[in-house]
């Protein structure tokens, strides 16, 4: 099946304590991705909700970070900002050293469809499309040629371990394997960064430990950094770093 989605709107859509104290000023690594005094208040029945209080929060390319927290402590509304999925009420986010509400439309534009991949709890798969040709959507809205795409879908399915399903309709897969099927559409245009939201949260306990150790093999194998909100205790060991959020803010990095 043929797919040409370049013109379609649809888009599916690191804390670093490395040890600097040695280095000039001149060769500390710039962060991929940074926040200072984020903050994000909701007006609800006339009263201010203060989700995100200032956070400040750094991370280097190539990273695995766990963000977790009870539920309410702002985990979420922070991966949406740094998504640009939602705009702060103030502060700042950098990306690559500059500052996303600076970025132009353009610029924009390639932060969802080339420089940041998205994974979320419901794997949000195409019904009518394949494996292989839901992993070729962004490279498609991106306007890479179908050819170049199907050779990297291809290769991500079988990195996920799934080359003998690339012909397979969402309904005809479990559950974990949708979710790895939607983690390599997140990988397919080569993002700096992948943003995912729960990605275990709907599975059973023994795909959810499959799917952690993929995360933790992807990360290595692409060198693409992670930054993964997640309750799962057995993902968040999988983290070079964890960084605990509290009540709006960063309680604790581990």
């Amino acid at each position: 099946m043929s797919i040409d989605l370049k013109n379609d709107a649809e888009v599916q859509t690191s804390v670093t304590s490395s040890s600097l104290c040695e280095r000039p000023d001149n060769l500390i690594p710039q962060a991929l991705l940074e926040t200072r005094d984020l903050r994000r208040v909701f007006s609800e029945t006339g009263e201010q909700l203060e989700i995100l209080k200032g956070v400040n929060f750094s991370m280097n390319a190539g990273e695995l970070v766990a963000l977790t927290g009870s539920s309410g402590s702002g985990k979420s509304t922070f991966l949406n900002l740094v998504g640009m999925l939602d705009t702060p009420t103030s502060g700042e986010i950098l990306f690559k050293g500059k500052e996303l509400s600076k970025f132009s439309s353009h610029e924009r534009d390639m932060y969802h469809r080339a420089q940041v991949g998205f994974v979320f709890q419901f794997h949000h798969l195409l019904s009518e499309f394949s494996a292989l040709e839901n992993v070729c959507v962004p490279g498609r809205i991106l306007g890479t040629s179908e050819a170049e795409c199907r050779e990297r879908a291809e290769m991500l399915l079988e990195t996920v371990g799934l080359k003998d399903r690339l012909k397979h309709l969402p309904r005809e897969l479990s559950g974990g394997e949708r979710q790895r099927i939607a983690i390599a559409r997140a990988l397919m245009n080569k993002p700096d960064l992948v943003l995912a939201d729960e990605p275990s949260g709907n599975l059973d306990e023994a795909n959810s430990a499959k799917l952690n150790e993929l995360i933790g093999e992807l990360n290595e194998k692409f060198n693409q950094a992670f930054l993964i909100v997640t309750h799962d205790e057995m993902l968040a060991k999988f983290a070079k770093r964890r960084v605990v959020m509290h009540n709006g803010l960063i309680q604790s990095i581990e």
